[in-house]
């Protein structure tokens, strides 16, 4: 009976911070208080539910990644408040598709940072996603179908993404099929592009990626002048709208998070494109989440311009975009938490636009409260049950996938345990004593 009230408990908790629900005042502090990306709110409030009742209460507060980072840098839940929810506690764990930039890195662990008294900061891969490129009332597509349909998808090159993301190109007939270099509409079918606003999930992936392969002026590849296809230089960023210097063109839009861009794709009465999550498209990708299953957006195929093959945004190709990365292999590397983040920003074979998200906690943890589990303990915990074989089919139900191999066994032996002897593991008594006391 316990553990039913704990897991209603927790989806509470976590349906709250992800609608925003006010509440009338300030909530106590859970065992373990975290949030960031929206992207994996649906997963998030799985694993929170299946989490073992010994460690407490789990609240995840889905406000994107930047306030996700802010909270844990800064140590301030202020930054998941919503509404008239007050959220109270020691933010123990962020969640985010953009890495930590090395100066948020090295402003934490220098004099005045947390870090000297709360001990290391551990950023790691949490699971590998690709970018879906969601589509309404657009053309018939002749690329490959996702799985377990029979449709063909609307299939689209570098530079058909460029283009369109750029504001460059802004009807469906200025739009070139890779398969068959023809565009996709005889007639008029102007397009509305849907974005993330603010500091948004899923932007840094995708702008990770248009900063590879977009350009505004012509240059010679292997002796042929290729055009320009965008109307802007794209640079990694988590601000979509920062992209443009002159503003955003005017057929584009804003939402808040993936689950916004959904509801927004969903309400037009034209045809939009947008990005986000797979959990937020159809159950073809993410046959689990429920956000998926009342969405049933459809989405692109992306072509891999070094292979020349379309792919879909299953999490086996975005997994296939991943290619060979490895885990840190020595202490000296593995102790730089920006060491941890595999790139694929341009892959050359899968998915083009795929990578992880990262989970952000700290190394050392006080016992804050005798009567709970230490928080260190519920934090390997719950990342021992996350990162285990058995969580892989909850991870693929929402469309994402386990971190390669490699990672796995670094992360449980670096940071689970300290089987490396590398002296990096959450809670570990030589780092976390004396003047670190931990968060």
């Amino acid at each position: 009976m316990k553990l039913n009230e704990r897991k209603v408990c927790q989806a509470i908790t976590l349906a709250m911070s992800i609608l925003g629900t006010p509440v009338a005042m300030a909530q106590a502090a859970p065992s373990l208080l975290g949030g960031g990306s929206s992207m994996v709110a649906p997963l998030i409030g799985t694993e929170v539910s299946a989490s073992p009742a010994v460690n407490g209460t789990i609240s995840y507060y889905a406000v994107g990644s930047a306030r996700g980072e802010a909270a844990f840098l800064n140590n301030d839940p202020s930054q998941f408040d919503s509404g008239t929810t007050t959220v109270m506690g020691t933010v123990d764990f962020a969640i985010s598709d953009a890495p930590l930039s090395p100066a948020q890195i090295s402003a934490y662990t220098s004099t005045g940072g947390l870090g000297i008294t709360n001990g290391p900061l551990i950023q790691i891969p949490y699971l590998v996603t690709p970018v879906t490129i969601a589509l309404v009332n657009a053309p018939a597509g002749t690329g490959p179908a996702l799985p377990n349909s029979a449709t063909p998808t609307v299939a689209l090159n570098d530079d058909d993404l460029c283009g369109i993301f750029s504001g460059r190109l802004t009807n469906w007939n200025q739009v070139i099929n890779p398969d068959n270099g023809s565009v996709y509409s005889a007639g008029s079918k102007p397009i509305t592009v849907i974005y993330t606003a603010g500091d948004g999930d899923a932007t840094d992936l995708l702008t990770a990626h248009l900063a590879q392969v977009c350009h505004t002026t012509p240059f010679v590849r292997n002796g042929v002048t290729v055009a320009p296809n965008s109307n802007i230089t794209f640079t990694e960023s988590q601000n979509f709208a920062g992209e443009f210097i002159a503003g955003v063109p005017s057929n584009f839009a804003p939402a808040s998070g993936s689950s916004g861009v959904a509801v927004s794709l969903l309400a037009l009465s034209g045809a939009g494109v947008g990005y986000l999550s797979p959990d937020y498209t159809n159950t073809f990708l993410a046959p689990s989440s429920a956000p998926a299953k009342a969405n049933n957006l459809p989405v692109a195929s992306l072509r891999n311009d070094f292979t020349g093959t379309d792919f879909v945004p299953t999490y086996q190709n975005a997994t296939t975009a991943m290619g060979s990365a490895s885990a840190p292999g020595t202490r000296l590397i593995a102790r730089n938490p920006s060491n941890w983040v595999p790139a694929a920003r341009n892959p050359s074979t899968g998915y083009p636009i795929a990578g992880t998200i990262q989970i952000i906690v700290s190394q050392c943890y006080a016992n804050r409260n005798s009567n709970s589990p230490s928080p260190a303990t519920a934090i390997v915990d719950f990342l021992t049950e996350h990162y285990s074989t058995s969580n892989a089919p909850t991870l693929r139900g929402n469309g994402f996938d386990s971190v390669p191999s490699t990672y796995l066994t670094a992360i449980n032996s670096d940071f689970l345990s300290n089987a490396s002897a590398f002296n990096l593991n959450i809670g570990n008594t030589t780092v976390c004593s004396g003047s670190v006391t931990g968060r």
